[in-house]
C-alpha cells in the first residue's frame, strides 16, 4: 500500500469539521530576525521550521517561535540540497564534501561524513527499534566502513570495516578474481537492512547475508544464499520480517524465496520455495506465501524462461510457511509482470503487466489456483479492487493507451458486465470514494458523478454536469457530512449524495506557477511523517503498509492508529523532544483536514493572498496577505495550522491559520 493510500485511510477513520467562522486576517503570531538573508523554509515531518539564510541553516520551533539551533557550515545551500532520511524524522544536507544527518528538532548532528573520511555515503537507514542510525560509505582509500549511531544523542556506537570481508575461503586464479569483483562491487551497492527486533540488524550485501549486534556491531551469524549455479552473484535481494512467526525471516532473490533463523541465521526450509522469473516482491497472507514474479531483464534469467510475442511468461506460486513447499505443483502461468496483489478476504486479486497492457485475476491463496480460465484484459491500470457479490469491482487509472474505467468482472464467465462503463479520461484520474455500500466516483470525461452499488455493481449518474472554472479537473473526491467534496488547486465544490451542487467556489490562481510549490509539499511532509511513523512501530508493518490494500490496509492502519492514540505509543528511538512532538503532531494528522489551501491572486490583481478553505462551507476560514512580492518565500504547515511567511529579506513571520 503506497504511502496515499496510508494517509487516506487513517484519516477516514478520523474526519474532522471546523465550525464556520468569519476570515482572520493577516496578523503574525510571531517574528523572527535572521542575521542574513532567507533564502528558502520547509517543514519538517517532525513538525520544526528548518530556515536557510546566507549565514546558517536554522532551526525554528513554531509553537513558541524561537530560533533552537542554527549550522553556519549549512548556509546558503540550494533547497534539493536538504532532504528527508526516508522513514525517519531525520534530514540530510549535502554539499560538495560533506554529507550532515541531523535531527531537525533539536539540531543534533548524528552523522558526519568529514568524522569517517568518507567520500560517498552509499547506504543510510533509521533503525527505530533500535534507536539508531546506520550509515555505510567509501573512504578515498581503504576499506568501505560501516558505522551505527544512537538516534537521540548522535554518539557513535561502533563503526566496522568487517561487514564487506570474504567469509568463505579464498581462492586462487578466476575463482579468487571473481571473490575480489565482488567484493569491490559490494561496497558500493546500497546495503538490504532489516531491523530485526530491537537487539539484532539483518544485512545483506553482495558478501552474503550478516546478523549485527546492535550495540557492539558483532556480527553474530552469516549466510550465503543458496543459488543455481555456483560461482553467481544473486540478483533483486530483499529482505522481509515475518508477519506471523517472531522466530524467521525472509529472504527472496532471483527465481528463490528462503526462510532462516533469527537466532543463528539456520536455514528453516530445506530448499527454496520458486517461481518462474525474479521475485519482485511478496505478500504474506494466512493461507500462505504469495511470491509475486517479474521477468529478469534479458541474458540475465536463473530458471525457466517462456516468451510470447515479445513478453516474458512468469509464474507464481504460494509457498507453505513451515517447510516451504509450493501448493502449487506448477507455478500458475503468468503474461508478464505481477504488478500487484490486493489482498480481498480469502483470495488476492492479481494485475499482471505484458507489454503495457493490463490484466486480472484472482487467486484462491489456499488452493494456489486461480477463478477465471484466462486473464482478463482492464482498461487502464488497475487502481482499487474489491470483490463484491457480482463479482470483481475495480477502478483503473488511465495510461498511455487507455482511459481508465469503472467496471465489474463476472467470475463465472470472466466477461465484464458493463461495454459502456464509467469512463475516465488520459488527462486526468477517475476519482472515486468509498461510504458505506457505494462507492462514489466523478469521471473527468463526462464531469460527472456516479454512485456504484457494492453489492449487485449496478450504477448511476448523479445530477448534471459539474465543470470547474479555469479550465481545471478535480484532483481529490471525499464524502464528508456536507456532501461529496471535489477539490483542484483553485476550485472547490460542494455536492450532496443526490449530485446537486450547493455551493461552487473558484478563486482564480497567481500568474507565477512556481508560488504553488509550497501547497504541493504538504502532502510530501505527511507522507514522511506516516512512513517515520510506520518504521517506528516495526519493519514489519512498515512494510505491510507500503504493498498490502483493501482489507489488509485497513487492519494495519487500525492497528497503528490505535496504537498512537488509544495505546500512547510515541516514534520510539529519538531524541525526547522529537519523538514526542512527531507523536502529538501524528495524533493531530490522523483527522482529514477540514479545509484547503488555495493561492490567489489579491482582489486588486496586485500581490497573492493565501485562503484557508472550509470543506463543509466553501467559505474562507482564514486569510492571510502574502504581500506584494513577485516570488513570496512561504511555508505551510496544514497539521499545526500555520504559514510561514518572509516579510522582508531577513525577517520571516508565522501566522495561526
Amino acid at each position: 500500500m503506497a504511502l496515499p493510500l496510508l494517509i487516506a485511510l487513517l484519516q477516514a477513520a478520523h474526519p474532522a469539521s471546523a465550525p464556520v467562522q468569519n476570515p482572520v486576517g493577516s496578523v503574525a503570531a510571531w517574528t523572527l530576525h535572521f542575521s542574513g538573508d532567507v533564502r528558502w523554509q520547509q517543514v519538517t515531518p517532525a513538525g520544526a521550521l528548518l530556515v536557510s539564510t546566507d549565514a546558517a541553516l536554522a532551526g525554528v520551533d513554531v509553537e513558541r517561535g524561537q530560533i533552537t539551533w542554527q549550522k553556519p557550515e549549512l548556509g546558503g545551500l540550494p533547497v534539493d540540497s536538504v532532504r528527508m532520511v526516508e522513514g525517519s524524522l531525520l534530514m540530510e544536507a549535502a554539499k560538495p564534501g560533506l554529507s550532515l544527518i541531523f535531527d531537525p528538532v533539536t539540531g543534533t548532528v548524528l552523522f558526519d561524513s568529514r568524522r569517517l573520511n568518507l567520500t560517498r555515503v552509499v547506504t543510510r537507514r533509521v533503525l527505530p527499534q533500535t534507536g539508531t542510525l546506520l550509515v555505510h560509505g567509501q573512504r578515498a582509500s581503504g576499506p568501505p566502513l560501516v558505522a551505527l549511531y544512537d538516534l537521540a544523542t548522535g554518539n557513535q556506537r561502533w563503526v566496522s570495516e568487517s561487514l564487506f570481508q570474504q567469509t568463505e575461503p579464498k581462492r586462487g586464479g578466476l575463482g579468487g578474481l571473481m571473490q575480489g569483483l565482488v567484493r569491490m562491487a559490494s561496497s558500493a551497492t546500497t546495503l538490504e537492512v532489516l531491523q530485526a527486533g530491537p537487539e539484532v540488524i539483518v544485512v545483506h550485501t553482495l558478501m552474503g547475508l550478516r546478523a549485527l549486534d546492535a550495540k557492539t556491531g558483532t556480527i553474530r551469524w552469516t549466510a550465503t544464499l543458496p543459488i543455481a549455479r555456483s560461482g553467481t552473484v544473486p540478483h533483486q535481494v530483499k529482505l522481509y520480517p515475518s508477519l506471523a512467526k517472531t522466530d524467521r525471516i525472509y529472504v527472496s532473490y532471483d527465481e528463490r524465496l528462503m526462510a532462516y533463523r533469527l537466532a543463528d541465521g539456520q536455514p528453516l526450509w530445506s530448499k527454496p520455495a520458486t517461481v518462474d522469473g525474479w521475485i519482485r516482491d511478496i505478500v504474506q497472507h494466512p493461507a500462505g506465501i504469495i511470491m509475486l514474479p517479474v521477468g529478469p531483464p534479458p541474458n540475465q534469467a536463473t530458471g525457466n524462461v517462456r516468451i510470447i510475442n515479445g513478453v516474458v511468461q512468469t509464474g507464481l506460486n504460494v509457498a507453505r510457511y513451515d517447510d516451504g513447499t509450493m501448493i502449487a505443483d506448477k507455478p500458475l502461468r503468468m503474461r508478464g509482470t505481477v504488478k500487484d496483489a490486493m489482498i480481498a478476504g480469502d483470495a488476492v486479486v492479481l494485475a499482471v503487466d505484458a507489454d503495457s497492457r493490463t490484466f486480472v485475476n484472482v487467486l484462491n491463496v489456499a488452493t494456489a489456483t486461480v477463478r477465471l480460465e484466462k486473464d482478463v484484459k482492464i482498461k487502464g491500470q488497475l487502481n482499487y479492487a474489491e470483490l463484491i457479490p457480482a463479482g470483481l469491482l475495480y477502478v483503473s487509472r488511465s495510461d498511455a493507451a487507455t482511459n481508465g474505467e469503472v467496471n465489474v468482472i463476472d467470475l463465472t464467465s470472466g466477461e465484464p458486465k458493463y461495454k459502456d462503463a464509467i469512463e475516465g479520461s488520459k488527462s486526468s484520474a477517475l476519482l472515486h470514494a468509498v461510504e458505506g455500500s457505494t462507492l462514489y466516483v466523478f469521471a473527468n470525461k463526462d464531469h460527472h458523478l456516479y454512485a456504484v452499488n457494492r453489492q449487485d455493481g449496478t450504477y448511476r449518474a448523479l445530477g448534471g454536469e459539474i465543470k470547474l472554472e479555469g479550465d481545471e479537473d478535480p484532483t481529490a473526491l471525499e464524502v464528508r457530512t456536507a456532501g461529496l467534496v471535489l477539490i483542484s488547486s483553485q476550485n472547490l465544490v460542494i455536492a450532496g449524495r443526490d449530485g446537486q451542487i450547493k455551493q461552487q467556489v473558484y478563486h482564480p490562481a497567481p500568474r507565477l506557477p512556481g508560488l504553488l510549490r509550497a501547497l504541493y509539499r504538504i502532502n510530501s511532509i505527511r507522507a514522511g511523517l506516516y512512513g517515520a511513523a510506520a518504521s517506528s512501530y516495526g519493519d514489519a508493518f512498515a512494510q505491510a503498509s507500503r504493498t498490502a490494500t483493501d482489507s489488509t490496509a485497513r487492519r494495519i492502519t487500525g492497528q497503528l492508529a490505535t496504537a498512537y492514540t488509544q495505546g500512547g505509543a510515541q516514534l520510539q528511538g529519538y531524541s525526547t523532544q522529537a519523538a514526542a512532538m512527531a507523536s502529538k503532531r501524528f495524533k493531530a494528522s490522523l483527522a482529514t483536514p477540514g479545509s484547503v489551501f488555495v493561492l490567489t491572486r489579491s482582489p486588486d490583481g496586485d500581490g497573492n493572498v493565501l485562503l484557508q478553505i472550509d470543506k463543509d462551507s466553501a467559505q474562507p476560514r482564514s486569510r492571510v496577505d502574502l504581500g506584494k512580492q513577485r516570488e513570496p518565500v512561504y511555508a505551510v504547515d496544514d497539521i499545526s495550522g500555520m504559514l510561514f511567511l518572509q516579510t522582508t529579506p531577513g525577517t520571516l513571520a508565522g501566522y495561526r491559520l
